[in-house]
């Protein structure tokens, strides 16, 4: 027989492309989803928003105080001082004490006042809702106005700059609305509260989740903000407003202004994204699912579903969407291929207990900080300011340890649901191990 290549018939080439099809991998049959099991949620009390706003206000101005007693204190004790008080009243602007905590009272007035003016016009509050919020908005920018020209007046002109910074922060975060200034959770971008509702329609899961993302994002800027507010008038606005000629402990006011940050983020977190909250969240992603892109590296899988919009999908179950492989991660999965928002709203709802475990890891370790510093130190009104600030860390502690106890007990995953699961993940691992 001459050398040379060897060319195979026509019919035996159709029998080896019928015999590799044949071989090649093919995704496990459909099964239908499984609809979500929504269970009841334990009764946790959360405070109202009025004690919450409360509670902000007073926390803020014993954190002023104390930023104050660490710049001003007093050496009373010794035979040739010249005050017999613990602190010099006499250095502290009066003026600036009013501005800062007529900031700190913002929501407190708010709320009080609306609750006033609800129970005068009962039916027509709602008509004149708007109206009042600026009416409101326009005495409180009066008063604040008027004790910052006075504070100003007595301080050189670039002054202002210090108090009107969140000013800006506040612009960049919310605009031109007045509502986020003065509420705290009942504020909405959207205007619709924070609600679930169980549904089989892919879009109206995809919307109900886009709002509450939305919802989500508003909450995480109020808290941010409060944080800002509260530790930049009380605990840089005193160090900065000080005489020139006066000593104190600069790192340590620093700290100080570090701690009203973290703690007022702490107490905030646990009130705006409270179990309640977060129950809402993790129903709704529980119905939204998410994806996970297949890489298909030397093996060829036939995929014969195209993802659609209108489907309710099974876990497990592999798609094609924009010339990628999908496999879905949840047991019902509405949600795009490839839609990173969302993704990332579902592995943050899908399992609550990750981010307050982060939290409560961070807090503990500033309690740790702060109770060695507080075991170190010997100067009389560090041991005070330490004291009275892990008193109110400790409230804080307690709250996002139960909340990570509850979250990570509840939301545990059905066993049914881990095992099938795991079913689909081995059927398309034992797919893609034949070889074409």
């Amino acid at each position: 027989m001459p050398p040379g290549p060897r060319r195979l018939s026509r019919t035996n080439r159709s029998q080896n492309e019928c015999s590799n099809s044949k071989n090649s991998p093919v995704t496990p049959a459909i099964e239908p989803p499984i609809l979500p099991k929504h269970f009841p949620f334990p009764n946790i009390s959360v405070e109202s928003d009025a004690l919450f706003d409360f509670l902000m206000f007073f926390f803020a101005v014993v954190s002023m105080i104390l930023q104050f007693l660490n710049m001003y204190k007093a050496v009373w004790w010794l035979p040739q001082s010249y005050t017999q008080n613990t602190v010099n009243f006499y250095l502290i602007d009066p003026n600036l004490v009013i501005f800062i905590t007529v900031i700190f009272l913002r929501r407190l007035y708010y709320h009080i006042a609306c609750t006033l003016i609800s129970k005068a016009l009962s039916n027509k509050y709602e008509e004149l809702s708007k109206l009042t919020r600026g009416i409101l908005f326009l005495f409180f920018f009066l008063i604040v106005g008027t004790s910052g020209a006075i504070v100003i007046g007595n301080q050189p002109k670039t002054s202002i700059l210090y108090l009107s910074y969140p000013l800006v922060v506040y612009v960049i975060l919310f605009g031109t609305q007045v509502r986020p200034f003065f509420e705290t959770v009942s504020w909405c971008s959207k205007g619709r509260p924070p609600i679930h509702a169980c549904s089989s329609n892919p879009l109206d899961v995809r919307r109900e989740c886009e709002h509450l993302k939305s919802n989500f994002n508003d909450r995480i800027k109020q808290i941010c903000f409060t944080s800002i507010v509260n530790a930049y008038y009380g605990g840089f606005i005193p160090f900065s407003f000080a005489q020139p000629q006066l000593v104190f402990d600069r790192n340590w006011c620093l700290q100080h202004v570090v701690y009203i940050f973290w703690s007022t983020f702490v107490f905030s977190v646990t009130h705006m994204l409270s179990l309640r909250y977060w129950d809402v969240m993790h129903r709704s992603v529980l119905h939204l699912g998410m994806w996970e892109k297949v890489e298909p590296g030397r093996n060829l899988i036939l995929v014969t579903s195209e993802w659609k919009d209108d489907v309710l999908w099974p876990g497990g179950v592999l798609v094609k969407h924009e010339k990628s492989i999908w496999r879905a991660m949840g047991d019902s999965n509405s949600n795009e291929p490839g839609d990173k928002s969302l993704n990332r709203y579902y592995k943050l709802c899908i399992a609550p207990s990750h981010l307050l475990f982060l939290i409560l890891v961070l807090h503990s370790l500033m309690v740790l900080y702060q109770m060695i510093i507080l075991i170190k130190t010997h100067m009389w009104y560090k041991i005070l300011a330490q004291a009275i600030m892990l008193f109110f860390n400790y409230y804080g502690m307690y709250k996002v340890f139960r909340d990570f106890l509850v979250s990570y007990s509840f939301y545990k995953p059905s066993e049914e649901s881990v095992r099938r699961r795991e079913r689909h993940r081995q059927l398309n691992k034992m797919h893609q191990r034949k070889h074409i």
